[in-house]
């Protein structure tokens, strides 16, 4: 169970605060406990999330530790990125990725878009609306647990990340 004040990553909202842990009726009229969270980057907003609902429940993850993000840094494989060429394929791929909120996958796909970003503004044009979308959300992801735990700015986020891994090609 989660304590009140613990930050965790929720889904597509990112960094979450636990603002308190309530029991509320909503419209089915039942009582039932809940997780209050309120988004590092929306103050405004508030989610309640059943403590029962597993499935809810699945979405939010502790964030790691300094440590632990160093890790996976290094667990990203050392390959080049690979573009997917086909357009539905690769929106699909990349939602999918979002969805699962897969760190080790996020970082590959905002390394690769990223990338093909820097291609593309080199040639004079722009990476597809659909994409710049795409690596924004999972930018944001990234950004949300970085920011809160190694104290950097969101700013700084993809160009540490992207230094460690150039760091690796170097090794």
């Amino acid at each position: 169970m989660l304590k009140t004040g613990e930050m965790v990553l929720y889904g597509a909202a990112g960094a979450c605060r636990v603002k308190e842990i309530c029991t509320k009726k909503f419209g089915d009229g039942q009582e039932r406990e809940y997780y209050v969270l309120t988004p590092l980057h929306d103050g405004r907003t508030t989610l309640y999330v059943p403590v029962d609902n597993q499935a809810l429940h699945a979405k939010m993850r502790k964030l790691l530790s300094a440590g632990e993000l160093e890790e996976l840094l290094l667990s990203v494989p050392r390959e080049e990125e690979i573009w997917i060429s086909d357009e539905k394929v690769r929106q699909e791929t990349y939602r999918n990725t979002i969805k699962k909120a897969d760190r080790r996958e996020l970082i590959g796909m905002t390394k690769t878009l990223y990338n093909r970003r820097k291609q593309m503004m080199a040639a004079g044009r722009k990476l597809h609306v659909a994409d710049e979308r795409l690596y924004r959300e999972a930018e944001k992801l990234l950004c949300d647990e970085f920011v809160v735990v190694l104290g950097l700015e969101a700013s700084q986020v993809m160009p540490f990340i992207l230094g460690r891994l150039e760091e690796r090609k170097e090794m």
